[in-house]
């Protein structure tokens, strides 16, 4: 998100850059307007590039990225965001409860992960196996199971392999559950932290009681 204002403020400082560089030029200099009109595109250039670099390196420096390592890292992102929108559009072939309520947890925590990783996206190391293998995983079977389970005249082998692949998915839906706490340990350790000073600081108010009520 920080990322992005710094894309807005180096538009916001381009566009006014850019028309006095087209004015000047028009005014100044005489040539075609085709020249005024380049002029103007890099007085937007020379004003957005500076202003989108300074205003986003602090928060790559905050993060420990490098500019190129998040652009791969955004573009993951998006790749996923596209897998996670293709298991959304799988529920128009479930046709059980049970199915619904599994392919939904899927959805659900394929759908968190992401969001969590496109808040902090230097916890993307974290939980690389996502991205790399688990949702894809999920997706392939989730979209092959859900078209095979509403097909008719399914025999007995098919009804076999069709359970078998709900095992599976069961057993993703465990390993997404897992990358989803990895993703959210460093939250969970910052909590304990501050409930520990949080007693810490109960503790010393209640000693500080305890004397006060003794005098």
């Amino acid at each position: 998100m920080r990322y992005n204002l710094s894309r807005i403020l180096g538009v916001v400082v381009g566009i006014p850059v850019a028309t006095v560089s087209f004015i000047a030029s028009t005014i100044g200099l005489d040539i075609q307007w085709i020249f005024d009109l380049l002029i103007g595109g890099a007085g937007f250039v020379l004003g957005y590039v500076p202003t989108q670099r300074l205003s986003s390196k602090n928060y790559l420096n905050e993060l420990g990225l490098s500019r190129k390592d998040y652009r791969y890292i955004h573009h993951q992102m998006n790749v996923a965001q596209g897998k996670v929108k293709r298991i959304f559009k799988s529920f128009i072939n479930v046709r059980s409860i049970q199915d619904f309520k599994l392919v939904n947890d899927i959805y659900r925590l394929a759908r968190t992960i992401n969001q969590i990783v496109r808040q902090k996206p230097n916890q993307f190391y974290q939980i690389e196996s996502f991205y790399y293998s688990h949702i894809d995983h999920a997706l392939n079977l989730i979209e092959n199971y859900t078209h095979l389970s509403k097909m008719p005249m399914k025999s007995a082998a098919d009804q076999q392999a069709l359970y078998q692949t709900r095992i599976t998915l069961e057993e993703i839906k465990r390993t997404l559950i897992a990358d989803l706490k990895r993703v959210n340990e460093p939250r969970y350790n910052q909590l304990d932290t501050e409930m520990r000073l949080s007693k810490l600081y109960l503790n010393e108010k209640n000693k500080e009681h305890a004397n006060d009520t003794k005098q």
